[in-house]
């Protein structure tokens, strides 16, 4: 989600620095390999370990090309055509630090779910020392189908510390409606304490009340000085784990609600609402669990009739390259279960009717 060049000095020196170069080198010259490629490692109280060759420019190609100057595309394309590199190893200096975040089509609070959707406005940041690598527009529409990485933000400073601070005013700049992405959670995160202590901030990304905290929220409605059209309109709040149904009236959202610098107002609520990869509040609420993305359903793990228990997983989704679980929302029995492998579903799609015990059926 975030890379970096060089690793902070208190986590990677000068002498770990060298090292690492040299098992790289190593391991490419091992098998005789020509080209672009990436080689990673595992880093563990102080020891390196070697993971693995990647025979490829990766995503993260553009820090190491930001603090070095060169472009390793290009540099690629020289050694496949059978050219000499443009600059020897001992040209190879790094300067200033480098910090690159994938502007994914994701929602954090939610396990970083795909969002994919269609684009409104969009603007990049700019300055120097900002570059944005992206394929994307205003109206451009980001599939389920692909990758959910909609651009890679990428800043250069003199050192950390200023690099961050550069990175967080890109991202207050780059603006995105219309499309859930992780700006919010790129921001928070360049935020915390452990972002600054160098640490790999792992325990956050699987902190589930931390990433609640990034959920989306309604922006506020432009003042326009004229008069504008009432409607009633519907949402869906959680509190506490539990979600309730709000209604709210006032000026319709311009283009039926879009997202700015990433954040989106709640899509109008279902009438019966859903929950996916964690447990509800209780056993009770409504019957129906709906999707809460659209893909493709890779596979249904129960069967209409079975008796399942709050948190389950019912089936799985696949969007963007991801696989999503899909758990129960209540205990209970499946009375319906409209949905089978290999098909597609869109969000707020039924996946189950869910019927408690004492949930009186109603006859067709």
């Amino acid at each position: 989600m975030i890379e970096e060049s060089p690793a902070p000095e208190w986590v990677v020196d000068e002498a770990m620095r060298a090292r690492i170069g040299e098992i790289g080198v190593e391991a490419a010259r091992a098998v005789n390999y020509v080209g672009a490629g990436t080689i990673e490692g595992l880093l563990q109280n102080g020891e390196y370990f070697f993971l693995e060759m990647n025979t490829r420019v990766q995503v993260e190609h553009c820090v190491t090309e930001m603090t070095t100057g060169v472009d390793i595309v290009k540099e690629g394309i020289r050694a496949a055509a059978g050219e000499e590199l443009a600059s020897s190893q001992e040209d190879v200096v790094l300067r200033g630090h480098a910090i690159e975040c994938r502007i994914n089509a994701e929602d954090a609070s939610k396990n970083f779910a795909p969002a994919p959707g269609k684009i409104g406005a969009y603007s990049e940041p700019k300055g120097p020392g900002v570059r944005v690598d992206s394929g994307v527009g205003a109206g451009g529409e980001v599939s389920p189908m692909y990758d959910p990485m909609v651009a890679k933000l990428i800043v250069w400073d003199a050192d950390r510390e200023q690099a961050t601070r550069r990175m967080q005013r890109a991202l207050d700049e780059y603006e995105i409606e219309g499309l859930k992405t992780l700006i919010p959670f790129h921001r928070a995160l360049l935020a915390t304490e452990q972002w600054a202590k160098g640490e790999t901030c792992r325990d956050l990304l699987e902190d589930r009340a931390w990433l609640k905290t990034l959920a989306f929220g309604k922006p506020a409605p432009k003042d326009t000085g004229e008069d504008t059209e009432t409607v009633e309109q519907t949402y869906t709040v959680e509190v506490s784990g539990q979600r309730f149904d709000v209604k709210v009236v006032g000026a319709p959202l311009m283009g039926g609600g879009g997202a700015l610098n990433g954040s989106s107002p709640a899509a109008r609520a279902p009438k019966r609402s859903s929950r996916a990869g964690g447990k509800s509040a209780g056993a009770g609420g409504p019957d129906t669990l709906e999707s809460p993305l659209q893909g493709n359903m890779w596979k249904v793990l129960v069967k209409q009739g079975d008796t399942v228990a709050e948190g389950q997983i019912l089936c799985i989704i696949e969007a963007m390259k991801m696989e999503n679980e899909i758990t129960a929302h209540k205990a209970g029995t499946i009375a319906e279960l409209p949905i089978a492998e290999g098909e597609p579903i869109t969000a707020g799609a039924p996946i189950a009717t869910i019927t408690s015990e004492d949930t009186p059926r109603q006859s067709a």
